[in-house]
C-alpha cells in the first residue's frame, strides 16, 4: 500500500519554494521499506485509495495528451504517475513512470517514484508468496518464497546503491542497504556499510545493533557483544527504546552463552528498567536463574 502523504512530496521537490530537496524526499520514501524486525522502522499513516479525491476523467486524458505532445517534459509523468499510485493502479503507474524515466532520467522526483514502485511490487510478490506457502506448504511454494525473498533483497540493494550514489549525504541509506545484504548472507559487505553509518551520531545506535547481528553470524561474539552494548548505552543522542531494549536482550543472551554471567546479570537488570509488564516476568525469571549461577 502506498502512503499518499509521502508520495505527494515528490513533485514539490522540484519547486524551489517548497523547501524540500530531492535528497530529503529520497530519505522519506526509503524509510518505509525498512524491515519490521530491523527495529528502527517508523511506520507512517497509510491512506487507502478510497480516501483520495476522485480525479476527473478529463485530467487523465489531458495528462496523457501532454505526454504525447511533450515527451521530454517530466511534470505530466509525475502527476499522472502519482494519480495511478494513489489509486493503486500499479500497471498503469509502471507504464507511465518507466516511460518518464527513459526520457527524463535526471528528474529526481520521477526517479524516486519509480524506485518506490519497484520496491513495492517486489514486496507485494513477497507477501503473496508468504500467503501461498501458508495456504499450501508445498516444495513449489517454499521455493517461490525463497525466490521472492531474494528478489526483494536484490531490489532493495539496487535502490539503496543508486540512491546513495545520488545522495551520499544520506548515510541512513547505508543501514537499509546493509539489511538487504544481510538478507542475502553478504555479511562482510554489510559490516563495511554499517561501520560507515555508525560514524553518524543520529545513526550509530541503529547501525551498532545491525553490526552486532552481523558479527554474531560471522562468529565474532565479542565484537557482537561490544556492538550490542554500544547500541544500548549511547547517551547523546540516546537510542530509541525499541533499539535499546533489543540490543540489551541480545547482549544478555550472548553474555550468557559466553559464560559472562556477571555481564548477563547486568543486562538483565537493565532490561527490567525498560521492558513492559508482559516481558517483565520472563526477565525476572532469567535474572533469578543467572543469580543462581556461580561466577
Amino acid at each position: 500500500m502506498y502512503n499518499a502523504d509521502t508520495m505527494n512530496t515528490a513533485p514539490d521537490s522540484t519547486n524551489p519554494s517548497s523547501g524540500v530537496s530531492p535528497s530529503q524526499v529520497g530519505s522519506k520514501l526509503l524509510s518505509r521499506f525498512v524491515d519490521i524486525d530491523a527495529l528502527f522502522a517508523r511506520p507512517s499513516t497509510v491512506q487507502t485509495a478510497s480516501k483520495q479525491t476522485p480525479i476527473p476523467l478529463e485530467r487523465f486524458q489531458h495528462l496523457e495528451q501532454e505526454i504525447r505532445n511533450s515527451p521530454a517534459n517530466s511534470q505530466p509523468y509525475i502527476e499522472l504517475g502519482q494519480i495511478y499510485l494513489n489509486q493503486e493502479r500499479w500497471n498503469d503507474a509502471k507504464r507511465v513512470l518507466e516511460s518518464g524515466f527513459q526520457l527524463c532520467p535526471e528528474c529526481e522526483p520521477l526517479v524516486l517514484m519509480r524506485e518506490e514502485l519497484l520496491l513495492h511490487q517486489a514486496n507485494q510478490s513477497l507477501q503473496q508468496a508468504k500467503t501461498s506457502l501458508a495456504q499450501d506448504p508445498s516444495d513449489e511454494n517454499k521455493y517461490g518464497l525463497e525466490l521472492a525473498e531474494v528478489n526483494y533483497a536484490n531490489e532493495r540493494i539496487r535502490v539503496c546503491r543508486d540512491r546513495f550514489g545520488r545522495h551520499p549525504d544520506q548515510k541512513e541509506i547505508l543501514i537499509n542497504w546493509a539489511i538487504g545484504l544481510r538478507q542475502l548472507a553478504r555479511f562482510e559487505e554489510a559490516v563495511q556499510l554499517l561501520v560507515k553509518a555508525a560514524d553518524e551520531p543520529e545513526l550509530r545506535a541503529r547501525a551498532s545493533l545491525q553490526l552486532g547481528m552481523c558479527y554474531q553470524t560471522l562468529n565474532r561474539p565479542l565484537d557482537a557483544l561490544s556492538a550490542f552494548r554500544r547500541a544500548s548505552m549511547f547517551r547523546a543522542p540516546p537510542p530509541e527504546p525499541k533499539i535499546r531494549l533489543r540490543a540489551i536482550e541480545l547482549a544478555m543472551e550472548l553474555a550468557e552463552e559466553l559464560s559472562l554471567i556477571d555481564s548477563a546479570r547486568f543486562y538483565a537488570e537493565q532490561m527490567l528498567i525498560d521492558c513492559d509488564r508482559v516481558k517483565r516476568s520472563q526477565v525476572q525469571e532469567k535474572l533469578r536463574k543467572l543469580e543462581s549461577l556461580d561466577l
